[in-house]
């Protein structure tokens, strides 16, 4: 499957060997499509049970198969549920090939997932199929999620979030531990609401595409309520972080949790809040842990970095291990900072960047590759007692891709924009952006970009614009 991506060869021998070890998972988790309800080439989430499409995964999964040179997979990680949308426009969680029985459902970040897909393939007939699909489904989030027109979006149990096992579930029902899939809960989740804004952003964007001015508008009026609802009623200034909100009143439970960074997904953050955002990732006491990044803050009651939840260890507690699937949001969300211009988030990328990738190997070591469910936060030690490894549920090559090589696809052409990392010497080859050959060697803080063998020459630091 490497061969039709982009590669780091050479140095930066951690780095390159994450990208290898990222690129045998996706192979390794590869499903061939024409197979009952798995219709298209896609990846699966894991081996075992997980070995299936997922919605909570798919996501991830668009965002590192945008850099393979054929998109068909890429395509796929959605396509495969569009085909089996139900009627009132939601999405099975996750799809047997021979049945649709028990199938559950997660919440997913598709607008970003597509518009990152979209800006390396650009694809006529994939954007329509999005974009239909897509609108079916964000009418039936705001139908059953919003019913009352907040802007903030319900979360009816603990597992639809791909996140269980948390205090932010605690703060609007004592007994939401308790629960199964009943959707005994309403919590207006952060996290979903963020969702839903990335959601309406990527409509309005592909309405105007398509000369739907009507549509255009109504997608930017839902994205710009839900944009005043996050802002109004989920930052929380005591904790100096963004919060899921508890319903009717409307106010910030003050659950300190790793998708309180998910704002920085978005341009919602003001600059004080931004100040705050970056602290946390520095202070040992809440999110600045050894190893990247806790699930909920070292100062909740119920944090464990064990994974205990109330003195029994678990499958799947999110009260303080490390999953890959949150931090990568959260390293996304810095390194998006930083493309938007926010000078002082580079260092901070750089850091998170770093020790995510580092661990994925054992103990530092490269000949010992892991990519397990959660990890402990203050040793680095993965979920050994899963099981489960090869678990396709963050993702890693993307980040690298414009991490290190800086590569940013815009409307335009493509920015190059790589974090001051200590590197001395590294280089990106193979990558293609809508259909231009794209190299990058980083000399120090010297960056040289050939597009289709045209050289461009920057200073890590200072953008390099491209029109295509």
């Amino acid at each position: 499957m490497g061969e039709g991506f982009p590669r780091f060869p050479g140095r930066a021998p951690s780095l390159g060997r994450s990208s290898d070890f990222r690129l045998y998972g996706l192979r390794l988790n590869r499903l061939g499509g024409d197979a009952g309800h798995v219709r298209f080439p896609c990846i699966a989430e894991g081996i075992g049970y997980f070995h299936v499409p997922i919605t909570y995964s798919a996501q991830c999964h668009m965002w590192e198969l945008r850099w393979a040179h054929d998109p068909t997979a890429a395509f796929g990680s959605l396509r495969n549920f569009l085909a089996s949308q139900r009627e009132d426009g939601s999405f099975h969680g996750r799809l047997y090939s021979t049945h649709l029985r028990g199938t559950d459902f997660y919440h997913a970040n598709w607008g970003d997932a597509v518009g990152a897909v979209l800006a390396v393939h650009d694809d006529g007939a994939f954007a329509r199929e999005a974009y239909e699909g897509l609108s079916r489904y964000a009418r039936w989030l705001c139908r059953t999620r919003d019913a009352e027109g907040t802007g903030l979006f319900d979360v009816v149990d603990q597992y639809e979030t791909g996140q269980e096992y948390m205090s932010r579930y605690l703060a609007v029902d004592p007994d939401a531990d308790r629960y199964g899939w009943e959707n005994r809960i309403r919590l207006k989740g952060l996290d979903v609401s963020v969702y839903a804004h990335q959601l309406f952003a990527a409509l309005a964007r592909l309405a105007g595409r398509f000369g739907e001015a009507h549509a255009q508008a109504h997608w930017e009026a839902m994205r710009a309520r839900t944009a005043n609802a996050i802002r109004t009623h989920c930052w929380d200034e005591r904790a100096g972080l963004f919060t899921d909100a508890a319903p009717g009143r409307l106010a910030p439970t003050g659950v300190k949790a790793a998708v309180g960074f998910y704002p920085l997904l978005t341009d919602l953050v003001s600059g004080p809040q931004f100040a705050r955002l970056l602290a946390h990732l520095a202070d040992p006491s809440t999110f600045g842990t050894p190893w990247p990044l806790p699930s909920s803050s070292v100062d909740d009651p119920l944090f464990d970095a064990r994974a205990e939840w109330k003195g029994k260890r678990h499958v799947c507690p999110w009260n303080g291990r490390a999953w890959p699937m949150t931090t990568s949001h959260v390293v996304e969300g810095v390194l998006r900072q930083w493309h938007a211009g926010r000078r002082e988030a580079g260092p901070v990328a750089a850091d998170l960047l770093v020790r995510y990738v580092r661990l994925f190997f054992d103990r530092g070591r490269l000949d010992r590759p892991t990519c397990y469910e959660h990890y402990n936060p203050l040793t680095g030690e993965a979920a050994f007692y899963r099981g489960i490894d090869d678990y396709m549920h963050s993702w890693v090559a993307d980040l690298l891709v414009r991490g290190v090589a800086g590569l940013e696809p815009t409307a335009a052409g493509l920015r190059v924009d790589p974090l001051p990392l200590p590197l001395d010497r590294v280089s990106l080859e193979n990558a293609r952006v809508r259909g231009h050959r794209v190299a990058v060697r980083r000399d120090g803080d010297r960056v040289v970009a050939e597009i289709d063998g045209v050289r461009h020459e920057t200073r890590v630091g200072t953008p390099l614009e491209i029109a295509w």
